[in-house]
């Protein structure tokens, strides 16, 4: 297959998707398919697209309005030179852009890969979007439920391919690796470590935990909190640290190309999302070994197993995201018994050939290959 991955995210953001299509790209670069991703020049996306070291092709484009004729045209004359089978689309945006440039050409289907809810009920999203995708690739069962509850995208058309992460060499859980992110952010040797992957977004849910982490204090004081991330919302979470003097329990990590040295040496994680179609970061965590606890929303029932791997909280609850993180702070034994058990769904359900698998198979049906079968 010959494979264009359209992605329009702002030049200085990269989330869940962005990962999500370099690692597809990558794996099916070594399938032997041709794959192309593009972006807007100077974009973090593409830039670690291209430090993933399988020499993907990439295509910058200057992406503005949802109906450019220029980045039509262009799209339009790629398609066709490069005898493009598939076009996977992210935004909306880019349904609309690569959607009409695909229809111009003639040949290439294009799939919507959807990582949040972004459907509207209006006469656009009823009219143009079933028009412009072939077929919809979402994480989790849940998103599917958002997706098509207003009755334009046909469930049927509609495939549930749960994320993966790659395995990595660090043998986990890590003695050495604890004891390097203990001396890489100074933290004392006796502290537990609690990571939170995400952006500084409201999506997100960090300020619950920092409401949450007064009473956690309180009652474990050696315990630090490590936010692994960046976005709009940081000043203010930081203003919200000190203002109820924890500054000493929190660390703001940044935004980082590889966290695997972080999360092998970390003991927990928390993820206390209000909104999460899939939740990338718990297949990082369960990677890793770590014990869990996360809210009860989206597609996370889906990824975690409720009571073996993970402590499941009500959303927007800093009272029950406290005591689940103190029940794990407080039995080494269950965090033990969580982690191992996460490492096992891990490798059963979210290995990155797995969803690699799975998503060739589905583009494979939209391919010219196999309308020529």
């Amino acid at each position: 297959m010959n494979i264009l991955f359209l992605d329009s995210i702002e030049k200085e953001t990269y989330g869940g998707m962005e990962k999500w299509i370099r690692l597809t790209a990558a794996g099916l670069l070594k399938r032997g398919h041709q794959v192309t991703v593009a972006g807007r020049p100077g974009s973090e996306f593409l830039r670690r697209v291209a430090r993933t070291g399988h020499s993907i092709r990439t295509l910058e484009l200057d992406i503005s309005g949802d109906f450019n004729p220029v980045t039509i045209a262009r799209l339009r004359k790629f398609l066709s030179v490069n005898s493009i089978d598939v076009v996977t689309v992210n935004f909306n945006k880019d349904i609309r852009l690569g959607g009409l440039a695909a229809r111009l050409a003639g040949s290439p289907r294009v799939i919507w890969s959807v990582g949040l809810d972004i459907t509207k009920n209006n006469l656009l999203h009823r009219y143009l979007t079933p028009k412009l995708v072939d077929g919809v690739i979402v994480p989790s069962q849940a998103l599917k439920r958002q997706i098509t509850r207003f009755g334009h995208i046909d469930p049927n058309m509609v495939e549930v391919i749960p994320r993966g992460r790659e395995d990595a060499d660090f043998v986990r859980p890590s003695l050495q690796a604890a004891v390097d992110l203990r001396r890489k952010y100074r933290l004392p040797e006796e502290y537990v470590v609690a990571v939170t992957v995400g952006r500084f977004v409201e999506q997100k849910g960090h300020r619950y935990l920092i409401e949450a982490a007064v009473e956690i204090v309180s009652k474990h004081p050696n315990v630090a909190f490590l936010f692994l991330g960046d976005g709009p919302l940081q000043n203010k979470l930081e203003s919200q640290i000190a203002e109820s003097n924890l500054e000493r329990h929190f660390v703001f990590v940044g935004m980082l190309d590889d966290v695997d040295g972080e999360l092998a040496g970390a003991d927990l994680m928390i993820h206390p999302s209000v909104e999460e179609p899939f939740g990338n970061a718990l297949i990082e965590g369960m990677w890793a070994g770590l014990p869990i606890v996360a809210s009860r929303v989206g597609g996370i029932p889906e990824v975690v197993v409720e009571g073996q791997t993970a402590l499941l909280v009500e959303p927007r609850q800093p009272g029950q995201l406290a005591a689940a993180t103190l029940q794990l702070l407080g039995s080494p034994s269950k965090r033990e018994s969580f982690g191992l058990a996460g490492q096992k769904r891990w490798r059963s359900q979210f290995q990155l050939e797995t969803m690699i698998d799975r998503v060739e198979r589905y583009l494979t049906r939209f391919s010219k290959v196999a309308s020529h079968l």
